[in-house]
């Protein structure tokens, strides 16, 4: 017996870039066949996105890509053609999710927004991931993870003081990640009330009304009238927060309460009735003269909470100490982006790399929508399917 969560769930992925891909591929960790569906004439842009890596850029497959796509099938079929359409519809009508997170509109201009949709399968969930949300003035806005971030208040908050606002970076693109994985959550429970007679639906996610609301604790607490502000490392109501070089230029993270401050001070030698500025002064010097390696667990012992700032490298060479899942080995035994949790009785894992283009696209015409093999080579002709190899 299967004991993934979401054994015997068909997702038709019509997910791009990170929100879509990522949100799809952890439903296809959890156990979901998920087909994905690109067009002959376009494909994910992660399929291109070879962002500095050197295997990508000798002509393999981006690791952006093979992250967000892995552990699913491949289809590729022309949406704006009619024929198309109606493979699409059939596939439709055999399964139980779509997943989108294309511009506002492009479903309905389709011909496939919710209601042909819900026409082709009563039953069918469509989960609907954009910057802004379904509906509202923003809606039809395009955004990216910068634009997202400035516009929900993220990057209002993030950097220093005197500093301009901060976004978070491609390789990060808080956004997305966030709701992929609020998205597959929401995606799993509609699924589960679905078997349990709720029906089908149409679930809306903003990108923009999600990364607001995590940030919600710090709008509510700055009043009515007065701006959040920026506060670098710093954060109320910890007496002490901040960075610190070390002897070998690596850096350590240490935060102090009240509590701490005797005993902080002990370590150090000096005296707790120095003011705030001197004690942080008196510890950036003594974590100076020390390795992070040394001044770590010298902190810690002290009751101080200490950490080593680690980057990627360092990050990699602790494995089952430091991370178990995080990282996860593809079938050439490649290291990529793993999995945010684990599940006891089926463990996620990487049971196929990303597909190639319409890798599955005549195999997946004849097991679920019951094309015949002609017909199949008749779409494959007239460029309303890709096969691979062909």
């Amino acid at each position: 017996m299967n004991s993934a969560p979401l054994h015997g769930c068909r997702v038709l992925d019509l997910g791009i870039i990170t929100a879509g891909a990522a949100t799809s591929a952890l439903l296809a960790d959890m156990g979901a066949e998920v087909i994905k569906v690109e067009s002959p004439s376009y494909r994910d842009p992660f399929r291109l996105w070879t962002a500095g890596d050197p295997a990508a850029q000798a002509g393999g497959v981006p690791p952006f890509f093979r992250a967000t796509n892995r552990n699913k099938t491949s289809i590729s079929l022309d949406l704006k053609h009619e024929a198309g359409r109606a493979a699409f519809l059939r596939l439709v009508a055999e399964s139980d999710l779509v997943v989108e997170n294309f511009r506002r509109g492009v479903l309905d201009r389709l011909g496939l927004g919710y209601e042909a949709l819900r026409t082709a399968n009563p039953e069918i969930i469509l989960a609907s991931i954009s910057s802004q949300g379904e509906t509202g003035p923003d809606a039809a806005y395009v955004s990216y993870g910068s634009t997202l971030e400035a516009v929900a208040g993220l990057a209002w908050m993030t950097g220093y003081p005197e500093g301009p606002p901060t976004i978070s970076g491609r390789d990060v693109n808080y956004p997305d990640q966030v709701v992929a994985l609020f998205a597959a959550g929401m995606i799993a429970t509609a699924w589960r009330a679905r078997r349990d007679g709720a029906g089908g639906t149409h679930l809306d996610m903003s990108q923009r009304e999600l990364t607001s609301f995590l940030c919600g604790e710090a709008f509510l607490s700055a009043g009515s009238e007065t701006a959040s502000a920026r506060t670098g490392n710093e954060q109320a109501p910890h007496r002490l927060q901040d960075c610190f070089c070390d002897r070998d230029g690596d850096w350590v993270a240490v935060t102090i309460d009240d509590a701490e401050v005797d005993g902080l001070c002990r370590l150090l030698g000096v005296q707790a009735m120095l003011s705030d500025a001197e004690i942080k002064t008196e510890l950036r010097v003594w974590i100076a003269e020390r390795p992070a390696s040394e001044a770590v667990p010298a902190l810690a012992a002290a009751g101080i909470a200490a950490a080593m700032v680690h980057n990627g490298k360092s990050l990699l060479g602790q494995q089952h100490r430091l991370w178990d899942s995080a990282l996860a080995r593809a079938e050439d035994g490649g290291l990529l982006k793993g999995f945010p949790f684990q599940l006891a009785e089926a463990p996620l894992r990487i049971e196929c790399d990303a597909p190639g283009v319409g890798s599955h696209t005549a195999e997946i015409l004849m097991r679920i929508a019951g094309y015949s093999r002609d017909e199949v080579a008749a779409l494959a002709r007239d460029g309303i399917i890709e096969v691979a190899g062909e």
